[in-house]
Order: structure tokens, then sequence, then C-alpha cells
């Protein structure tokens, strides 16, 4: 067998290995950070996010002034990844809502997290 041909086999055995792996992952990975839009000021949205977080089953542990119009919400899912929630105010009643949770964005429980804001916003929001 030739060197090239040794290689071609290798490379062919790397790719089916690979694409194995990227197959049983795929679903949770989230390359880029998830984001949406809610119709609210972001004091409304940022306690929305602070309630998520438990309610996910995740660990809300602080959120912090980044700007006049953004707020990082910070806190660690059950496995110890890191969570950086991004709000940031569009307008007076507009708030930008982007996340990640740890280095390949775990995008269920990113999910599972803007499930529960939209509950607490659409309450904040019907109550005024």
């Amino acid at each position: 067998m030739s060197f090239s041909s040794r290689v071609s086999v290798i490379s062919l055995v790397l790719a089916l290995g690979l694409s194995g792996c990227t197959a049983s992952w795929a679903p949770q990975v989230n390359p880029m950070p998830y984001y949406t839009y809610y119709p609210a000021s972001l004091a409304v949205v940022t306690a929305a996010a602070e309630k998520a977080l438990p309610q996910a089953g995740m660990h809300f542990t602080g959120s912090k002034q980044v700007s006049p119009t953004t707020v990082e919400v910070h806190g660690y899912d059950a496995e110890g990844n890191a969570i950086l929630i991004n709000l940031t105010s569009k307008g007076a009643a507009v708030t930008k809502f982007s996340a990640r949770i740890g280095l390949y964005g775990h995008l269920q429980e990113v999910q599972q997290i803007e499930h529960w804001m939209g509950r607490y916003v659409g309450k904040a929001i019907s109550r005024h």
C-alpha cells in the first residue's frame, strides 16, 4: 500500500469517526449565541432572567450592569458550565436576550431559560 493510499484510508476513517461523533452531540451544540427579543424594558427582562435560571434547574450567581443599556446575568448549570446572558435595551420597551452556556452553547438548556423568561415577562406585561 503506497503512502498516498494510507493517507486516504486514514482520512476516510477519521472523517467517518468524526461524523459519528458530531451526530451524537450536534443537536445540543449552539455555536452562535441564541437570541430573541422581548417587548419589555431592560429592568423587567433582567428580573425575569434572574427568576428563570432556578426554574430551569440552573443556579443564578449574579447580574452586572455593564452599561446603561446592557446587563449581564451570570450562573451555572448542573454540570458546572458557565451561563452568560446578555440583555440589551433596544428602546424603552424592547430588550434583546442572548445567552450562551459553556463552550458549545447547550441549545436545549438555553431554550429552557428562554421558556421561563417568556412566562415571567408575560406576567409582568399583563399586570400593566
